[in-house]
């Protein structure tokens, strides 16, 4: 192979990206765009699911409500991110890359844990509530599937607590103890020129 080829097939592969995507060293506006809108998503899930054992009904309602709308931007965002894999800062150590990436792996098996297991529980259990319609169920329900996606989704949940509080503490790190710029990372892309740099 001619010197300088895996270089040339690098930028390549820069110039025919999709517009928005992972570039260089860091996110591009549709990873950008895809963790915000799953932070938000998760912890609003988290706190009305958490919410169903003393709110009951409504706070059901408003889960499955939203979970529904953005079932759809979860999936993309797991797709997206083993398709797009992780950009890694040149001066970040081996163990702060791979300690993320095992947390974001983790987040993102969580991720489809709830995907699948949610309406599965819903299903099983008879139907749930979306917008205020009835989306019919099993019939009868099935005691046995729904136990076991009830016990997935909460197991998925505890890991995305546990997982984003990881998450929030590892950025916190950057933040105040190495004083890097990883929170920039996933703020605003990096410039295309530096990234071909």
């Amino acid at each position: 192979m001619p010197a300088g080829a895996s270089s040339h097939d690098a930028s390549s592969k820069q110039e025919q990206a999709l517009p928005g995507s992972d570039y260089g060293n860091g996110y591009g506006w549709v990873s950008i765009a895809l963790h915000w809108l799953t932070a938000a998503a998760i912890l609003v899930l988290l706190f009305a699911g958490d919410s169903i054992g003393t709110v009951g009904q409504p706070a059901r309602h408003l889960h499955t409500t939203i979970a529904a709308s953005a079932w759809a931007i979860l999936l993309v965002r797991v797709i997206w991110r083993l398709w797009q894999g992780h950009p890694r800062e040149p001066d970040m150590s081996a163990f702060s890359f791979y300690s993320g990436l095992v947390v974001h792996y983790l987040l993102l098996i969580a991720i489809i844990a709830m995907l699948v297991s949610g309406p599965l529980a819903g299903w099983s259990g008879g139907g749930f509530d979306i917008f205020g319609i009835k989306i019919p169920g099993a019939n009868p329900p099935s005691p046995a599937i729904y136990q076991l996606a009830r016990t997935t989704h909460v197991l998925g949940a505890t890991t995305l607590a546990i997982g984003t509080t990881a998450h929030v503490a590892g950025v916190l790190k950057h933040m105040f103890i190495n004083q890097d710029h990883t929170l920039d990372r996933i703020m605003v892309p990096p410039r295309r020129e530096s990234a071909k740099s």
